[in-house]
Order: C-alpha cells, then structure tokens, then sequence
C-alpha cells in the first residue's frame, strides 16, 4: 500500500506521530509520502494542495493510497479528495483530531472557509475512520462526531489525549498502526 501523510499547521512531515508513523510503515515496506507543507504557520490550501500534486500528480484507484491526517491536515484531505477527477480514489481515509467547519482561526480558516461537497468525498474512498479525543482544548468531540456523520464513519474516541500530538505525549501512536493494519 501506499501512504500520504499530512501534518498539523505549524508542523511538518515528521511532526508528533507522524515521523514514528512513517518509520514503522516503511519497515513493513510500505511506499510513505510525507512532505513539508509551505508556509507552516500561515498556510494557504492552494500552496498545500499543489505540493500534493507535486509529489504524487494522480491518486489512480491502482494504487491502494491510504490518506491519514492529523488536524490541519484533515481539511486539507476533504479538498484533495473534492479534486480528485473520475479515476481517482482513496483506499482509506483515517482523520486524527479532524475537522470541517471553522475554528475561529483566521490564519486555517481558508481551508474550511466554503461548504465541503461530502458527497463527492465519500465517493472518492473507500472508507473513513474518524479519531477524536474527548478533552481536545482545539477540537471538540461533537466536531468528530459531525465528521463521522457526515462521512458515514466510525469514530474512535481517544480518552483523555488532547489534541493527540506531541504536548499531549503523542510522539508515537501504536493504535493507530492497529487501525491501519486492520485495513490490509
């Protein structure tokens, strides 16, 4: 399989779990895609979604990619999959801290700033696993659980793991190399 990573704002490739994540998957010889989006701290989603396509061009349906983000990165993956033209397509999408409505952030709200086509997105993977923490101080769970509606997913709560990145202790994620084994 293949993997695309993508990171929180003000993050990068290797941010949190990511790093560990991507080390883990290679081992078992998996392709992992991890890049540094621009412009981490004032992120434009046109900048993000071009080095994308810069580093993969096609998502085609051959290709089994598994799409994970974590936070920023969320948003960012529903507008990929809103681009992707009739032969692309998603194996997996797994959402960690995700969301898809606006924060009162005005340096991300670009990203979430127009209604997402959530028909169109669920057409574009086989399936989504949303992962929320019940005592994230950014993301409230309602907010998983509207994803989770809205994609017709199932949510997995993390307890009492913040925003499930590094202040939160999250420099590895074990569950969530389970949750990625449970789709091969």
């Amino acid at each position: 399989m293949r993997f695309f990573l993508f990171h929180c704002w003000g993050g990068d490739g290797r941010s949190c779990w990511s790093g560990w994540l991507q080390d883990e998957l290679r081992k078992q010889g998996h392709d992992v895609r991890s890049p540094d989006f621009p412009d981490t701290n004032t992120p434009k989603p046109e900048r993000w979604l071009a080095t994308i396509r810069d580093e993969v061009g096609c998502f085609e349906k051959k290709d089994d990619w598994v799409l994970i983000g974590h936070s920023l990165g969320c948003p960012t993956i529903l507008r990929l999959l809103e681009s992707f033209d009739g032969t692309e397509r998603a194996k997996k999408v797994i959402l960690v801290a995700g969301f898809g409505k606006d924060l009162g952030i005005p340096e991300i709200k670009g990203f979430v700033d127009k209604p997402f086509d959530w028909k169109k997105i669920k057409q574009k993977s086989g399936g989504f696993a949303i992962i929320n923490s019940d005592d994230d101080p950014y993301i409230k769970l309602e907010e998983g659980e509207r994803l989770a509606k809205m994609l017709e997913a199932k949510l997995i709560i993390e307890h009492n793991a913040g925003h499930i990145n590094e202040g939160s202790g999250f420099t590895s994620y074990p569950r969530l190399l389970e949750i990625i084994k449970e789709i091969e």
